[in-house]
């Protein structure tokens, strides 16, 4: 049989069962209409090669812009804006960790890596005139060092935090696990809803993998090849920012008459130092002095004080080998080996299974902290009594595991308040491993609770209704400030009243139709930036709606325009309209978008970036996603914007086709790979 006939063969079996037989070379990609890669091979590493081909063909830059970061090699394409994002990379030690470290990683995490860079490198060689102007010899540390880095944006956030200095990374998020006990169907339920910028390196790769008897689905970055959060046949994983306090700021006293020098207990010792040189496009290298004490590197000095990171991941990197066991794990224990290697950042970690089970753990790599000291804040680095006493282990951590409320939400709020009549006594655990105050909740955790308690029974299409739910957090306050404001104010400008009935008309939900919507929206933006309160004098309640009105009518010649006129989504030279997101004064709907003011509209930047809602059925787990654009970065392509213009602008969800039997009928293209 020539290889041509063999080949039809394997496409044969593949389009039948859903798997591939015979020698384990041969990767078949199918792409669904969404041009969503389901790739099926004999091994997992295969099934990486695939998903190195198929992203380099998607994101082929992306992959390399996101490995230059990683290794603190922007700059050298970028320019100048570039330099202390490097810097920071370079502090981090992401590049110096991951090269001497990744022999280190177990054999078949490594196997992943390489074969799925030896794909992007077959797509290079297929389509050379295909390589872009970021290109770099990538390597397999950088597979490692990406994941590291993007991690690296919640430690690192909390230490500028205790510095005092601006942290520029806020994320927010959704998530929910539901027991079969509430559902219809008696199979359990997961969100898996992360909030993150529409661009930049976590605007992740959705994929499918069906290999070595897995079967695993998801969203990667762009260069790596284990998912982040996702699903396979037997349970599923979300994430959250909030978790406990990871990452603390030492003090040194340095030495007046030499600042290298700095003092420790009875004595003085030698800050390292290296010059770190970063290329520049277009400019000379900027050279920069790193230092370090032994708590970790120098990010501040005044005078004789220098402030020391001391971050538990510095010397880290099994970041992946933890999403490795997690996404190939079977059940709860097997689950919960990978969560306890504790490499996850500070997360509300939550978890669904086949089995019914819904767990939640308040997950990070945690310093065990001497008593004495208030790590809230920079603490002396001077004796060794404020040294860190190891790190905990995962039952020292916050989890919560079937309980009787049938089901837990965690949208960035207190653990205590995931669901209602949850018991969860969060003063036995020490406050740096809580992290956060009692009874703390926001705009989305308050919905979750309400839509979830309302829905004993939940089905398929209520879950979704969640998941996209639009309802502005606290309208019905304002609603009511605003009935009385007009009841003392009687405006006799007749475009102003009308705005006031329809207001009061308006049922609370930011749909791209509503009329009420825009005109609340607008409202509340002029209302803060006047820093007003729903209990603020009638006046000025009506004179910020007269604001709105007036900058309404000035942009659009009328205060009646709909929602998703105002409020939109763009890619290149195209917008959308979407629904939900800002709903005005920092609130935010479960449907999440924060957006800046350009002009005339509100364009959103950030928020609902890759849904997922998973339904565990034993033997028939089905799951429904959506991205705000599309699978590929090619303008010419279909898949740059169909997801924008036929879902996300929509507020509907598209089935993953998980099951290989659910996927036929659905096939827009297949390619056969043989790895060389």
């Amino acid at each position: 049989m020539n290889i041509r006939s063999f080949l039809a063969l394997v496409l044969v079996t593949v389009a039948t069962t859903g798997h591939l037989i015979g020698a384990n070379l041969e990767v078949a990609i199918r792409r669904d209409r969404w041009g969503v890669p389901h790739i099926f091979a004999a091994t997992l590493a295969d099934s990486a090669y695939g998903l190195g081909y198929t992203q380099a063909e998607d994101r082929l830059e992306q992959i390399f812009a996101n490995y230059r970061q990683a290794a603190g090699r922007s700059a050298e394409v970028t320019g100048a804006s570039a330099v202390e994002n490097d810097f920071q990379a370079r502090l981090a030690g992401h590049e110096t960790v991951c090269r001497r470290r990744y022999p280190e990683l177990p054999a078949e995490v490594r196997a992943m890596c390489e074969a799925f860079q030896d794909g992007v490198r077959a797509y290079l060689a297929e389509h050379p005139d295909k390589k872009p102007s970021n290109a770099l010899d990538i390597e397999p540390w950088m597979v490692p060092a990406l994941s590291r880095m993007l991690i690296f944006n919640w430690p690192m956030g909390a230490a500028k935090r205790k510095l005092g200095l601006r942290n520029d990374w806020h994320f927010f998020s959704n998530e929910w696990a539901v027991r079969p006990e509430r559902t219809a169907d008696g199979a359990a339920f997961l969100l898996i809803d992360p909030h993150v910028g529409l661009d930049g390196p976590f605007r992740f790769y959705e994929f499918r993998l069906h290999a070595g008897g897995h079967d695993i689905s998801g969203f990667a970055p762009a260069g790596v090849p284990f998912i982040g959060v996702g699903h396979n046949a037997f349970l599923g994983w979300a994430c959250t920012t909030g978790g406990p306090d990871t990452t603390d700021i030492y003090v040194e006293q340095t030495d007046p008459s030499n600042p290298k020098y700095y003092r420790y207990d009875d004595g003085w010792r030698k800050m390292t130092s290296e010059l770190v040189s970063i290329a520049v496009k277009n400019s000379a290298p900027v050279v920069r002095t790193l230092e370090r004490s032994h708590h970790g590197p120098i990010a501040l000095r005044e005078g004789k004080k220098a402030y020391a990171i001391a971050c538990p991941y510095f010397d880290q990197i099994d970041f992946i080998t933890q999403n490795y066991r997690a996404m190939t794990a079977r059940n709860l224990v097997e689950f919960d080996a990978a969560a306890a290697m504790c490499q996850m950042m500070e997360q509300n970690l939550m978890y669904a299974d086949v089995e019914g089970n819904i767990r939640y753990i308040r997950t990070g790599r945690v310093p065990i902290r001497p008593d004495g000291f208030d790590f809230s804040k920079p603490v002396p680095g001077d004796t060794s009594k404020s040294e860190w006493l190891g790190i905990h282990p995962m039952k020292d951590l916050v989890q919560v595991l079937n309980p009787p409320t049938g089901y837990l939400q965690n949208c960035n709020i207190g653990p205590d308040m995931m669901a209602r009549g949850l018991k969860l006594d969060l003063a036995v655990y020490p406050k740096y491993i809580v992290n956060t105050g009692p009874g703390g909740s926001n705009s989305r955790g308050r919905r979750a609770v309400e839509l979830l308690e309302a829905h004993p029974k939940l089905t398929v299409a209520e879950a979704m209704a969640i998941a996209l739910d639009t309802h502005a957090d606290g309208c019905e306050r304002w609603q009511a400030a605003l009935r009385n404001a007009a009841k003392k104010v009687n405006p006799d400008n007749a475009a102003l009243r009308k705005a006031i009935e329809t207001i009061l008309a308006w049922n609370g939900m930011m749909d791209q139709d509503s009329v009420g919507a825009t005109l609340y929206r607008v409202w509340r933006q002029f209302a803060g930036d006047n820093k007003l309160r729903s209990d603020s004098s009638a006046s000025k309640l009506i004179d910020a709606l007269g604001e709105a009105v007036a900058w309404l009518t000035k942009n659009y010649g009328t205060a009646e325009v709909t929602y998703g006129q105002v409020n939109r989504i763009r890619r290149g030279n195209r917008s959308w309209p979407i629904s939900g997101g800002d709903s005005g004064g920092g609130a935010m709907t479960l449907r999440a978008m924060a957006s800046k003011l350009e002009g005339k509209y509100f364009y959103g930047h950030s928020g609902q970036n890759w849904t997922q809602l998973v339904q565990f059925r034993r033997g028939a787990v089905r799951s429904w996603s959506a991205t705000p654009f599309g699978e590929s970065d090619d303008p010419s392509s279909p898949h740059y914007t169909d997801q924008a213009e036929k879902l996300f602008s929509r507020d509907q969800l598209k089935p993953t086709w998980f099951q290989p039997s659910e996927l036929e009928g659905n096939v827009e293209s297949t390619k056969l790979l043989l790895r060389k």
